[in-house]
């Protein structure tokens, strides 16, 4: 073999080797950066809502996620199935980050076919460095899958346009409708695609509309589940969202605007940074198919990867704002597992139930959000306890009738149907007057009282 040809497959070699390589480097990367927090973090009740109901029987399952809550049902189905292989509430998390690391290759792979090798390289580099993907990561809800089943479909969809088989189409259509099948603002995406499908297809596209249509219809229940004062506006939500898959505030934030300001224009309600997160490959994309046309690209992509690794934070994980550390919820776990049984009820979703699976799985968790909460309570069936956890932002220095008082829990067992429940908390409330746990425990009873 001649030195020019041995010279020609070193290149070939290595043109396949190296996009390989970043790619594991950039998964690496954010598996180091994310793996602490499996274990290090504090439950957070929405990771409580996930955990409990998946923990449910699969017919209960389905009833409360599409006709009690009306949400989406993939993630809490394939939590269900991750339960029945290890029902530890760790599995949550781990669920999470695997679809976080599996984003990243997805992401190179659509900047790839947009824009060429070098732009799927950044473009990988760029959601290892998200803020938004390293959180969620390891947060136990849909966000990460999210995530991926944007980019899934997305990569797809532009495979398809590129070469349009009977093959490549029937897999774009597919996943064009898991995003809808993982959160409500998965109609984005969905739309987007079949705008251009029917633009390049025309009526052959139409069908898998009204797929599309067909998932949407539990979101329809979703009117009135939540406080219309939680969450921020969604300009805001945007930037901050922008500012996270960014890597912070810093260069792109106006890149993406589209589906923020339809929100704005055709609703009020409130939003999170990381409902957002769907647009995370869109923003490396662009971003990664723009640093492969500049002069000087290596060093250009090098600088936009450390900027955006190294910028102020533009999303806060909701775990911090947890009371307790992640081994405060141990001790009333333990005490929980002990004494929790079939037919008691667990109210609200919670950390410390969350953490005490899979025992708790046998019982009937309730949400706190009042429209959900009386759905719920209507097919609860026999009860025979309720146990009701309040968090402590400070330790509790006094006895509670009925109360098991924890370092950062306070656990009320009350003998009795859950319609007695708001009597129940009235007669408990003036002994944690003057306390931080006392507005929480109106709270509850307020929610209950709707009910």
């Amino acid at each position: 073999m001649s030195t020019v040809a041995i010279e020609r497959r070193t290149s070939r070699e290595a043109a396949i080797i190296a996009p390989a390589l970043a790619v594991a480097a950039s998964v690496a990367f954010l598996l180091g950066r994310a793996l602490p927090n499996v274990a290090g973090k504090p439950w957070q009740e929405d990771e409580a809502v996930a955990g409990l109901i998946s923990a449910q029987p699969l017919g209960d399952l389905l009833h409360t996620v599409l006709l009690d809550r009306g949400g989406a049902p993939l993630h809490f189905l394939l939590t269900h199935t991750a339960f029945a292989v290890d029902g530890s509430p760790k599995t949550l998390r781990w669920l999470s980050l695997v679809f976080a690391l599996a984003t990243i290759p997805l992401c190179y792979d659509l900047a790839r076919r947009v824009a060429g090798q070098f732009a799927g390289v950044t473009a990988a580099a760029l959601a290892a460095t998200s803020q938004l993907l390293t959180i969620y990561a390891t947060f136990g809800r849909m966000y990460s899958l999210f995530a991926f089943a944007s980019v899934l479909s997305l990569d797809l969809f532009v495979r398809a346009v590129n070469h349009p088989t009977r093959r490549t189409l029937i897999a774009a259509a597919i996943s064009a409708l898991v995003p809808l099948a993982v959160h409500p603002f998965g109609v984005f995406v969905f739309a987007a695609e079949l705008a251009i499908a029917i633009w390049l297809w025309r009526l052959r596209a139409l069908p898998f509309a009204l797929l599309g249509v067909a998932l949407t219809l539990p979101y329809l229940r979703l009117p009135g589940r939540y406080d219309p004062d939680a969450g921020m506006s969604a300009p805001e939500a945007a930037l901050r969202a922008l500012g996270g898959v960014a890597g912070g505030y810093g260069i792109g934030l106006i890149l993406i605007a589209l589906p923020p300001a339809a929100l704005a224009v055709a609703g009020s309600d409130k939003l999170s940074p990381r409902h957002l997160i769907f647009m995370l490959p869109v923003w490396t994309t662009f971003v990664a198919a723009g640093v492969a046309q500049l002069p000087a690209r290596v060093v250009v992509a090098g600088v936009v990867v450390i900027a955006a690794a190294l910028a102020p934070a533009a999303v806060a994980d909701p775990r911090t704002t947890t009371p307790g550390s992640a081994d405060a919820v141990a001790a009333p776990a333990a005490w929980l597992r002990a004494n929790v049984h079939r037919g008691d009820v667990l109210y609200p979703y919670s950390g410390v139930f969350l953490a005490a699976l899979p025992d708790t799985a046998d019982a009937h968790a309730l949400p706190r959000e009042p429209v959900a909460l009386r759905r719920a309570v209507s097919h609860v069936g026999d009860i025979r306890r309720v146990f009701v956890a309040i968090p402590l932002r400070r330790p509790l220095d006094r006895s509670v009738p009925g109360g098991h008082v924890f370092r950062s829990w306070l656990i009320l067992e009350h003998q009795g149907l859950f319609a007695t429940l708001p009597a129940y908390l009235s007669r408990i409330a003036p002994t944690l007057r003057g306390t931080s746990t006392y507005a929480g425990l109106l709270q509850l009873r307020g929610a209950a009282c709707d009910c």
